[in-house]
């Protein structure tokens, strides 16, 4: 039946609550706690990782008084309150089990201890293995032939595995006299009384010497008298312990009943969607389906296929259609033409190629649910027209942008013989959606900024930006020319010919060889470091001639792989047109990225950077780059938000805000703020957005810790409100479970604090994502704006996005118009107490710009 004979037997209540201890406060986009889900999901995947079971059963209370209870009135009655975020998380738990297809147990009148003992038990009767999941140590009562434990021991992350003889090495007794032990030693969580004065030492030494209280009460003149006196006191309490303890191994269990269940994949993928448990979903699919796509157990035979197939005439002028890529999508890398699936909410599907899609699209559909949007508009070239677009992966990462992927293949995996993938879509977009209009202005978010950005982003991806080979040529010449100079001059200093991109290699130079100076050590501090800031440091020592040499080739080295070859290989891929891919559902703050190549992470500054830029021009013949940047919009979003009313005035008046600072901080006229004070008030300003610290700003000023922490001091001295900001933001949204944008764009708390090990640093997330966010939703609308302000004229195109700037190509005749609008547009974009600025250039490559 199985393929090997081991069973795990999971206690449900014992690890959720362990989970629930162990994993810090995480909750749904609907703010429901999810801590012990994840906890307790976690730690089942890992003990099924390491001893691959045939089949797994989870085993929880069941509500209502037990024969315990009914022997003893007083049990588990001090056991303290469950706490109120623990409650909703048990149903839960136990639907999203049941949905993924284990089976989950439970009987009246008796603990669940009792059932995995009795299962436990009757599976070894069969000729099985059981390994029992608990921290349970009543449990270890059933331990020997055929029966292990795998305890937590710290947290949900350390387990061991314990069988009798471990037990018994380390008890001095055998697991059967379990219950004699713990009737002298008591429980307090269960409120079982023991023997009053006995304690955990004394009860190991008499079980270990007499084995069972029979025997110990049988030999008390034995026993040291000050025990002695003890335990004749607490005979019948010890008596009476040990009955609720001792578990009952004969609660019935149909074994085949209790170790079978059938999966329900896509409800489980809707809840994991629901609950946010985006590594679960992608756990999800390897857990129940086998290497052949079948239901694991089943011997091959796949479930009844849910739905309806029909011609696709059939969905014809339907008001709303799932449609779902079922090749040929954005991670497929098939060659073939890509099909499509499509289906209707009373259960009708059917499949088509492309040109079908565009006929069913054009047939009267005014409502289409797509998996993946911007795939299909930019890969596929669909037309959606004047169809309303409701889209999948961007409706799941705005409810949870930190996630890994949005991609449809994890959200809407291929589930051979399933419910259809478009009936699922739309099961799915109702779940979505209800969780999207339970946040304010998220729904507006979707409507006028993300949707309507994806066609915009498709026009900027084709249109691109000419690369210039003969200067690309020239450039890559002497980037080669440089880098193998650098290498000889330093083989001759080193005698032989070093690997400069050997971090072991470069270490033995410059410390054994050369003899300089040692300090920082790599993470694992096995070696010394070789890292920039290192070579910084021996650079500016009087015979740091080869330290320098290294930082230059390391410059060098980036510039030649990270971009000219990229670039050119692109251009050359592209007809002469770099072409990069803007990605809007990526980021925890809603700012674009771009890849294949990047186009947003050109080097900024220096001589490389500029020749790289300077061989990077308009596509058409006669045109230039227009490019606005805005003007600090950070800081007037932190204005806006802290109503701090010097920031607010002095954006109102135009003046230099990092000069103002520096008068207010440092007591000064603005005439009198020297280039220096102005560079520190800019850091100051701008650090504090991301959470810089005392010590991070002397790190930066050069100076001591005293020194910028009293810089920091009369900074918010002279600006309480952005202090006060600061500290509620972040308050703020921890206590609503996300943090939010003007707009109203989330960022979930516990995604955002996954892989974060320091309070400061989710504090600086939450800080700086309602800024940072705000601000990639002002570049947003203006993008939109923009591409509407010039819809259908080929003469004028937005190519390029890099966070605070955007820039667009158009005829030379052309730019002052142009550059005038984009102003206007990018200026009327933001919903501020201040005014937006921008800076406007026009120019013939992006070096100019």
């Amino acid at each position: 039946m199985e393929k090997t004979g081991k069973i795990l037997i999971v206690d449900g209540h014992g690890l959720a609550f362990r989970a629930f201890y162990a994993v810090p406060p995480l909750s749904a986009p609907d703010g429901t706690p999810t801590n012990a889900i994840t906890g307790f999901m976690n730690m089942l995947a890992r003990v099924e990782e390491d001893l691959s079971p045939g089949c797994c059963a989870v085993v929880f209370d069941a509500p209502g008084p037990t024969f315990r209870h009914e022997a003893f009135p007083q049990y588990k009655e001090q056991r303290r309150p469950t706490p109120e975020e623990f409650k909703p998380q048990v149903p839960l738990l136990r639907e999203l089990l049941e949905r993924m297809g284990y089976p989950v147990l439970s009987v009246e009148g008796v603990e669940a201890d009792d059932v995995i003992a009795s299962l436990a038990l009757t599976a070894v009767g069969a000729g099985r293995r059981a390994v029992i999941l608990s921290s349970d140590k009543d449990l270890q009562q059933v331990l020997g032939e055929g029966v292990t434990m795998m305890r937590p021991m710290k947290g949900i992350t350390t387990l061991a595995e314990y069988d009798a003889a471990a037990f018994e090495r380390d008890h001095g007794f055998p697991p059967e006299s379990v219950p004699d032990y713990l009737a002298l030693l008591g429980d307090a969580a269960d409120n079982v009384p023991g023997v009053p004065g006995v304690g955990e030492k004394t009860a190991l030494q008499l079980i270990g010497q007499w084995r069972n209280l029979e025997r110990l009460f049988a030999s008390l003149d034995e026993v040291r008298p000050a025990v002695r006196k003890k335990l004749e006191a607490g005979r019948d309490s010890a008596f009476r312990s040990r009955e609720l303890i001792r578990l009952r191994l004969d609660v019935p269990v149909e074994l085949d009943v209790c170790l079978s269940a059938d999966p329900e994949p896509e409800r489980a993928l809707s809840l994991c969607a629901r609950l946010g448990l985006s590594k679960l979903a992608e756990r999800l699919k390897r857990k129940v389906w086998n290497a052949e796509g079948r239901r694991a157990g089943t011997e091959g035979e796949a479930p009844p296929v849910r739905g309806v197939p029909v011609p696709l005439e059939a969905l014809m002028g339907a008001e709303v259609v799932g449609v779902v890529l079922l090749d040929g999508g954005e991670e497929s890398g098939k060659e073939e033409e890509p099909r499509f699936q499509a289906a209707v909410s009373d259960g009708r599907f059917a499949e088509g190629g492309l040109p079908d899609l565009e006929r069913l699209l054009a047939s009267g559909v005014r409502t289409a649910l797509t998996d993946d949007c911007k795939t299909l508009m930019g890969r596929f070239d669909v037309p959606f027209g004047t169809v309303r677009v409701w889209d999948l992966k961007t409706a799941h990462y705005l409810l949870h942008p930190d996630l890994a992927s949005h991609a449809p293949s994890t959200l809407l995996p291929l589930l051979p013989g399933e419910t259809p993938p478009a009936l699922r879509l739309l099961e799915m977009a109702r779940g979505l959606d209800a969780e999207i209009d339970r946040h304010e202005g998220l729904r507006t978010v979707m409507e006028e900024l993300d949707l309507p950005l994806i066609p915009v982003l498709v026009s900027m991806e084709r249109a691109g930006v000419r690369l210039d080979f003969e200067r690309f040529e020239s450039l890559r010449s002497e980037l080669e020319a440089r880098i193998a100079a650098i290498e000889g001059e330093i083989a001759e200093q080193a005698g032989e010919a070093v690997n400069l991109n050997s971090p072991k290699q470069v270490a033995e130079l410059l410390f054994e060889r050369l003899g300089l100076p040692s300090g920082a050590r790599t993470r694992g501090k096995t070696a010394f470091s070789t890292s920039a800031s290192v070579l910084e440091g021996l650079a500016a020592l009087p015979n740091g001639g080869v330290p320098r040499l290294i930082l230059e080739h390391r410059e060098l080295s980036k510039m030649l792989s990270g971009f000219v070859v990229p670039l050119r290989r692109s251009a050359e891929l592209g007809g002469g047109i770099v072409h990069t891919t803007f990605e809007a559902a990526f980021t925890g703050t809603g700012r674009l990225s771009s890849r294949d190549p990047n186009l947003q992470n050109l080097p900024a500054f220096g001589h490389w950077a500029e020749r790289i830029k300077e061989g990077l021009i308009p596509v058409g013949e006669g045109n230039v780059f227009v490019a606005a940047d805005y003007s600090q919009v950070e800081l007037r979003v932190l204005a806006h938000f802290s109503q701090e009313p010097r920031l607010i005035e002095a954006f109102r008046r135009g003046v230099d805000i990092h000069r103002e600072t520096a008068s207010w901080v440092f007591g000064l006229e603005p005439d009198f703020v020297t280039p220096e004070l102005r560079r520190v008030a800019k850091m100051v300003n701008f650090g504090l957005l991301y959470g810089m610290s005392a010590f991070g700003l002397a790190e930066r000023l050069g100076v001591d810790r005293g020194e910028a922490a009293g810089i920091v001091r009369r900074y918010f001295d002279a600006l309480p409100g952005v202090g006060r900001y600061l500290e509620e933001s972040a308050a703020q949204a921890r206590a609503l479970g996300y943090a939010r944008t003007l707009d109203g764009r989330i960022r979930p708390v516990a995604e955002a604090a996954e892989g974060i090990r320091d309070r400061n640093g989710l504090n600086r997330i939450l800080v700086n994502t309602p800024i940072q966010g705000t601000a990639a939703d002002i570049a947003r609308r203006a993008m939109v704006e923009f591409a509407r302000r010039f819809a259908g004229d080929g003469a004028v195109r937005l190519f390029l996005q890099v966070h605070d700037s955007l820039v667009c190509e158009c005829p030379a005749g052309r730019a002052e118009e142009v550059g005038a609008a984009l102003s206007e547009v990018m200026k009327g974009a933001g919903r501020l107490s201040v005014p937006l600025e921008t800076d406007l250039k026009v120019g013939r490559s992006l070096a100019e710009t």
